[in-house]
């Protein structure tokens, strides 16, 4: 399990991802009983995480951890076999908010909680960053911040260009300007986002921080928000989006892309549509 950590550090993986796949690994030999791994085993594991209840997402994940698996043990003919067609996922979205509900967090968190908080929400569903990535930011990455685009490492190590609109960039500016400064490690951390125990906030803090002005909204959901938002009003397509997003394959970012049943309502019987 060393090696294949190694390995999959190797292949640039996010630590999240090899953490994940490692877990989802050892779940497998569990079942298995056996580390050697044979394509009836496959079989087997997909099935008893469909009877589990398991979603798609999970299921998709276990498979990818033992296909990376056979293909750092060798195991080519297992890692080509069709044991591995990826569950279909649906492309909806567990909650949907909507534009007031989202505009009614943000003032919750502007009046009530500090500047600080409040800047990391209007990043997200600003931009569409991962919160791992707000969090991650450090000084010299705004260096240039009147360009309106800043460069991020996201995922597996790949550097993008993400566009950082107005708004959020006077929201972020003020902060550097007036708030950061009040944080205790403020002068020596190079964090954007510096905390006041250790110098880099915990992304759970966040997470804590946004439930408590509405139960519903969480820093993933500000990015499926943003995504639905600038895709359904036009303002990027789908290929923009997924440079923004930070997405390696087009057909992912569908699943940012949650239709909006009312907007589907209204305009599917506007006059454009109506043929008779």
């Amino acid at each position: 399990m060393k090696k294949f950590e190694e390995y999959l550090v190797s292949k640039g993986l996010s630590g999240n991802t090899v953490r994940s796949y490692l877990s989802d690994l050892a779940l497998f030999f569990r079942f298995t009983g056996s580390v050697n791994i044979k394509r009836n085993h496959v079989f087997s594991y997909r099935r008893y995480l469909q009877d589990q209840g398991k979603n798609a997402s999970t299921i998709n994940r276990a498979l990818s951890a033992i296909r990376k698996y056979g293909e750092f043990n060798g195991q080519y003919d297992l890692v080509l076999s069709d044991d591995f067609i990826t569950i279909q996922k649906t492309y909806s979205s567990p909650v949907v908010v909507t534009e007031k509900d989202v505009a009614k967090f943000l003032r919750s968190l502007k009046k009530w909680d500090s500047y600080r908080n409040y800047c990391i929400a209007v990043l997200i569903v600003n931009t569409g960053l991962r919160i791992s990535e707000v969090l991650n930011l450090k000084l010299f990455d705004f260096a240039n911040l009147s360009s309106g685009e800043v460069i991020i490492m996201g995922k597996g190590n790949k550097q993008r260009k993400v566009v950082i609109n107005n708004g959020a960039r006077d929201v972020l500016e003020y902060y550097l300007k007036n708030e950061r400064k009040k944080y205790k490690y403020a002068a020596v951390s190079d964090y954007v986002f510096a905390s006041n125990k250790a110098g880099k906030l915990n992304p759970a803090t966040i997470q804590r921080v946004f439930k408590e002005h509405d139960p519903r909204i969480y820093p993933h959901m500000l990015r499926h928000f943003f995504a639905t938002n600038v895709y359904e009003k036009g303002l990027l397509n789908l290929r923009q989006l997924q440079e923004q997003l930070g997405h390696s394959k087009l057909d992912t970012v569908q699943k940012y892309t949650h239709p909006n049943r009312n907007t589907m309502i209204e305009n599917l019987n506007s006059k454009e549509a109506s043929f008779v």
